[in-house]
């Protein structure tokens, strides 16, 4: 039916003399539900979605959406996106794909249908008693969900275009607090599978729990410049605030550090950052990006030399090359931007002790805090609330909180010299993974 309906959209659309024009359709069914003190707390069972349509005329794009499937929205649209264009003063190139390229369609999990909301209740509330049950000390769960969405997304234009795919993704998480006498900490623990039935209860109770419980007794240091080693996910955290600069929109416009710096040196030779959207765990794997075209696996930088800037269709024609299949749409609704899938800092091939093991005196940081506020994104120049643990003799050894660590990002990735082979992605890191790295010298601030 909604093939019949775009149909008739695009005849609409060309009667009223759009050149060229193009739907994207979306839809996305989630599941969220949390529990507290072995009830249920949040259930939220939700569909949602719409679609847009862009059409070219007189070298203009025009937009317009609707979540409605009728005559009259066929209407609307064509009207809407008509006056749309003609408001446009930008003289940027508009562009729609052909639908050319090598499509890596991939098999993604399912949302298990045969197991019962009551299923999946139980294990949330099975999580919440094992954690609890832990240890003395665990004093609640601030946090916890069971998370299932399915997603399809469909593009198709009148220049040959038509590429639809549909993915699910599974996760549950966990938040715990820690407290003894008046210190308090938190933990959190993970779970990402295939399938419900592969969700690790135990991993998240684990992983939460010991976090927490190892952080108590946390003290600030006195103030050092000394190695720094990121935990994977603090470092995922940590890049994903800097993935502007890798986009051809913000070079154009003079907003990237990285202006003129394609394969020059930007990093230390341990650095490899890529653009993988075909893994199979990443909740921004696609065979498509949100213009239709073609997406592949790309190295930004390659052993610290930057290989390229992330592209869309109007950028690539802007600086004459090919589009890296990175348009993106926060939904729908919005225009195109761009945005890498799942960035991912490549891991090396040592063992996360054997990294540490030459540091005499040095900190291990788990988790920075104030990331929105305590970043400049575009000189790069930091400075971040952080815990994690002293490094003493190669070893980790007492808990340290209230510090703060300083620099600059793009002066600290020249100073990585070794990475882990740890690497770690999830939603929790914004769809940025990263592997554990160590940084020459960074400022610690504490007592």
């Amino acid at each position: 039916m909604l093939n019949t309906w775009t149909d008739k959209l695009f005849e609409a659309g060309k009667n009223k003399g759009f050149e060229n024009q193009e739907i994207y359709y979306e839809t996305a069914e989630s599941l969220n539900l949390s529990v507290y003190q072995g009830e249920v707390d949040k259930f939220k069972l939700s569909e949602q979605g719409g679609l847009s349509y862009r059409g070219i005329i007189n070298g203009k794009m025009g937009y317009s959406f609707t979540e409605a499937f009728d005559d009259d929205a066929i209407t609307m649209l064509v009207n809407a996106a008509y006056e749309n264009a003609f408001a446009i003063e930008s003289t940027d190139p508009v562009c729609l794909h052909d639908g050319s390229g090598d499509y890596k369609f991939m098999e993604f999990p399912s949302v298990d249908k045969d197991v019962s909301i009551d299923e999946k209740i139980q294990f949330m509330i099975d999580l919440e008693k094992t954690i609890l049950e832990t240890d003395s000390r665990i004093a609640r769960l601030s946090n916890n969900s069971y998370v299932e969405t399915t997603y399809t997304k469909w593009i198709k234009n009148t220049k040959g275009l038509d590429v639809k795919e549909t993915k699910s993704h599974i996760y549950a998480y966990g938040i715990v607090v820690a407290k003894e006498k008046e210190d308090t900490r938190t933990g959190i623990g993970f779970d990402m599978a295939d399938s419900f039935k592969e969700l690790s209860l135990d991993k998240i109770a684990k992983t939460a729990t010991d976090e927490a419980l190892s952080m108590l007794g946390a003290e600030p240091i006195s103030s050092i410049k000394c190695p720094v080693v990121f935990e994977n996910k603090a470092f995922a955290s940590f890049l994903s605030q800097f993935t502007n600069h890798f986009s051809a929109e913000q070079v154009q416009k003079k907003l990237s550090a990285l202006i003129g710096k394609l394969d020059a040196s930007i990093a230390s030779s341990h650095v490899t950052i890529t653009d993988n959207p075909h893994m199979r765990s990443g909740l921004r794997s696609t065979a498509f990006d949100d213009e239709g075209v073609a997406t592949f696996v790309k190295p930004i930088v390659e052993k610290g030399i930057l290989k390229t800037y992330l592209h869309n269709l109007k950028t690539a024609e802007i600086d004459k090359v090919k589009s890296t299949g990175n348009a993106s749409k926060s939904s729908y609704k919005s225009s195109v931007e761009i945005a890498p899938s799942n960035l991912c800092f490549e891991p090396g091939d040592i063992e996360l002790n054997d990294l540490m093991s030459s540091i005499d005196t040095g900190v291990f940081i788990k988790e920075l805090q104030g990331l929105h506020a305590g970043i400049n994104s575009i000189s790069g120049d930091f400075s971040l609330q952080c815990h994690g643990y002293c490094i003493d003799k190669g070893v980790l050894s007492n808990p340290v909180s209230q510090i703060t660590v300083s620099g600059n990002f793009f002066e600290l990735l020249k100073d990585i010299d070794a990475v882990a082979n740890d690497f770690f992605l999830s939603p929790l890191t914004e769809d940025t993974g990263s592997a554990s790295v160590r940084v020459k010298e960074l400022n610690i601030s504490g007592k």
